[in-house]
C-alpha cells in the first residue's frame, strides 16, 4: 500500500527541511510527491526538487494571488521552465517531461481577490493553454469562484488533451456534479477531516473514488488529528483514511485506487 500526495508546496515548510519532508513521507507510505509551483520562483524550486528526489514531480505555475499583469513574460518563463528540464543534451525530447507532469496552480481566488479578475482570467485561460501545448494536465485553484471556473473550462472541453483537477475542493455536491460532467477530477485535502466540513464532506460521499485525488496542500489544511503541527506530505494518510470511512472502504482500498488515478492522470511511472 502507499499513498500519493498530488499537490505539495515543500518550498514552504518552515519546521522541516525538503529533504527531510520527502525522506519522511516516504517511511510513511508515500511514494509520490507533487510540488506545486506557485511563482516563478516556487516553479523553479520545484523542479529543483524533481531533478534532486526521485519519488518527487513539479508541476510550474502562477497562482491567482500574483498573475497581476501576468504576460507573455511570464509565459515564456513557463515554457522554459518545462523545455529546459533535461540536465544533458543527449536526453531525448520525450524525456524532457517525464517530472514535470502538470501545469499550475492556476485558477481563480475571489476570496482574497490579491488580483485583478481579469487578469486571474487571462492567466488561467494562458495557463490551460500552455498544458494543452505540451500534453499535461492543469492543477485548478478554485476559492468562491465555482462558476467563473466552469465558464473558462467549458471553452476548452472540446480539445482531445485537456485534463485538468480542481484541487483543494471547497464546493458543494452540486459543484462537483457539474466538474464531473465536464471530464475534471476532483482532490480533497485535510479539510474533509474538519469538524466543519459539512457541504464538502458530502461532495466526498457523491464523488467516485475512480474520479478523486489525495493531497495534503503543505504546509497549509492540516488534517484535524495533526492540528496545530505544519502540515507535510505524509498526513495524506488522514485524508485517505476519511474518504474510505464515507465510502465503506479500507484504508488499502482507496490508497490503491487514488494512487492508480494519480499516476494515469499525471504519466507518472
Amino acid at each position: 500500500m502507499y499513498f500519493i500526495d498530488t499537490h505539495a508546496h515543500i518550498d514552504m515548510l518552515k519546521g522541516l527541511t525538503p529533504r527531510e519532508a520527502v525522506v519522511k513521507s516516504e517511511n510513511e507510505g508515500v511514494k509520490y510527491i507533487i510540488n506545486v509551483g506557485s511563482s516563478l520562483d516556487s516553479s523553479k524550486k520545484s523542479i529543483e526538487f524533481a531533478r534532486k528526489f526521485s519519488n518527487v514531480f513539479a508541476s510550474v505555475g502562477v497562482h491567482p494571488h500574483y498573475v497581476r499583469n501576468f504576460g507573455k513574460k511570464e509565459i515564456k518563463i513557463l515554457q522554459s521552465l518545462i523545455q529546459g528540464y533535461p540536465d544533458t543534451a543527449n536526453e531525448n525530447v520525450s524525456e524532457r517531461y517525464k517530472k514535470v507532469v502538470a501545469v499550475g496552480e492556476t485558477g481563480f481566488d475571489f476570496y482574497r481577490n490579491l488580483s485583478p479578475r481579469l487578469d486571474m482570467e487571462r492567466a488561467f485561460m494562458s495557463h490551460i493553454e500552455l498544458a494543452l501545448e505540451y500534453d499535461i494536465p492543469v492543477i485548478i485553484h478554485d476559492r468562491e469562484a465555482h462558476k467563473q471556473t466552469l465558464e473558462v473550462v467549458k471553452k476548452y472541453i472540446d480539445q482531445k488533451n485537456f485534463r485538468a483537477v480542481v484541487h483543494c475542493f471547497s464546493g458543494d455536491v452540486n459543484f462537483a456534479m457539474q466538474c464531473l460532467d465536464l471530464g475534471l477530477y476532483i482532490s480533497f485535502t485535510g479539510v474533509i477531516t474538519f469538524p466543519n466540513a459539512g457541504d464538502v464532506l458530502k461532495a466526498v460521499g457523491k464523488v467516485p473514488v475512480e474520479r478523486l485525488f489525495i493531497e495534503t496542500d503543505t504546509p497549509f489544511l492540516t488534517p484535524q488529528a495533526k492540528r496545530g503541527k505544519e502540515n507535510y506530505p505524509g498526513y495524506v494518510r488522514y485524508v485517505a483514511e476519511k474518504i474510505a470511512e464515507i465510502k465503506n472502504l479500507s484504508v488499502e482500498e482507496v490508497a490503491d485506487i487514488t494512487s492508480k488515478n494519480a499516476e494515469r492522470f499525471f504519466s507518472i511511472n
